[in-house]
């Protein structure tokens, strides 16, 4: 059914300043009570997003992908043994340069876990290459040629005594899997699944050794996780989506289903600024199914559905297996808790929002331009006002007036 514009309206938000108290820098609201916008029967409503602009301020790896968890047995005694289920180890929150860089921060910390855990200290080169254990290093490489697939060996100063060891990228505790690349696991798998390859035993060439573990992930690692940020709004509206845009930190393998949609629009991040200006004014709409407008809220997430982790100086948890990992809020810290990034902080976006009104050009604009009636008699003999002209002429004096005869 053709449609036109019947009337529009621009909306300049900023987030940054002059907002109510309920609304923040990455969710504000809007009340249009004041100045509502309506339509009428025959017409809608449509948001359009024209132009976005923040700087992105918040980092690649955060705590929506930097957990993992460690399982097994470890027989030399120390805390938290002799078997230790779940345990929860952390990377550091940042924009990493290299997947160099990210594979060693992996090995740190999972080396000084399965160190803690077992009891049993590291070696002088805790970290080693799988391909010359002597050397000190993990891969992928700084430069040259790779698959991008991190693997790396782990020395203790003795045999560690581990047995059973899976390392779990679990989906609850966010997208590791992806960063890292392993197998993600769900809530129904065993402990005894690993994400990635662990060899307990390693032989290079001289007989099994159980002061090495080898450490290889499945799959290429990649330096972020998330693609884009996504701006969405809580009207009603005719745009539809797969159920994982709202899936947080869940993944149903058995159902792909489809259902109404919040999204306004996608935004790809870049290094420094996350920027979008309309080409066509219509890559990014809303249909409402609303006649009125009334209020608006327009926030972030990103593409499950969660909130963008503040961007704050962290400290690991204390090595007893607790899985909180919270911000610092020790005496003098900058950053204490709650967390104020999005309030105080530099957590804002500016947008222009477009507000369309649409008229439907169907039946119901439409009228019937029927013939007028046929004459039946000249008008000059007839008793109404004389509302028909035909070629100019008033029907007077009569077309056949020149040839009558007088007899």
């Amino acid at each position: 059914m053709a449609t036109e514009v019947v009337n529009s309206y621009n909306i300049y938000v900023d987030s940054e300043r002059n907002i109510s108290q309920t609304s923040t820098g990455e969710d504000i609201m809007l009340a249009l009570s004041q100045t509502p916008i309506t339509c009428a029967d025959n017409q809608f409503i449509r948001l359009t997003l024209l132009s976005f602009s923040m700087y992105k301020s918040f980092t690649n790896v955060n705590t929506n992908n930097n957990l993992f968890r460690i399982n097994g047995d470890f027989g030399a005694g120390g805390a938290p043994a002799p078997t230790q289920s779940d345990y929860a180890v952390f990377l550091a929150d940042g924009d990493y340069e290299t997947r160099n860089a990210l594979a060693n921060e992996f090995a740190t910390q999972l080396s000084g876990a399965l160190a803690y855990a077992s009891g049993v200290a590291l070696a002088a080169t805790p970290i080693t290459l799988p391909e010359s254990v002597a050397t000190a290093g993990v891969n992928p490489p700084t430069a040259g040629t790779t698959d991008n697939i991190i693997n790396f060996v782990i020395n203790f100063s003795a045999a560690h005594q581990i047995t059973n060891l899976t390392i779990q990228f679990k989906i609850e505790d966010g997208d590791i899997f992806e960063l890292l690349g392993g197998d993600r696991i769900y809530p129904t798998d065993p402990a005894t699944i690993s994400s990635i390859f662990l060899d307990l035993a390693p032989d290079f060439g001289s007989g099994a050794d159980n002061t090495k573990i080898l450490v290889r992930c499945k799959y290429n690692c990649q330096l972020s996780t998330q693609q884009n940020v996504y701006v969405r709004t809580d009207i009603n509206n005719t745009n539809i989506q797969t159920e994982s845009f709202n899936s947080g930190n869940t993944d149903n393998r058995l159902a792909t289903n489809l259902g109404s949609s919040r999204i306004l629009a996608k935004l790809i991040i870049d290094t420094d600024f996350i920027s979008y200006t309309t080409g066509t004014q219509m890559e990014y709409f809303v249909n409402l199914t609303t006649k009125q407008l009334t209020f608006l809220r327009l926030f972030l997430t990103d593409s499950h559905g969660r909130t963008i982790p503040a961007n704050v100086r962290r400290q690991y948890p204390a090595r007893t297996g607790a899985s909180a990992y919270q911000p610092i809020v020790g005496a003098g810290d900058p950053n204490p808790t709650p967390v104020n990034q999005s309030t105080l902080g530099n957590r804002n976006f500016e947008c222009v929002v477009k507000v369309d009104i649409i008229q439907y050009m169907g039946g119901q604009n439409n009228t019937l331009n029927a013939p007028p009636p046929a004459k039946t008699i000249p008008a000059r003999f007839g008793t109404e006002p004389l509302n028909y002209l035909e070629y100019g002429e008033s029907g007077y004096p009569d077309k056949n007036f020149s040839n009558l005869r007088i007899r």
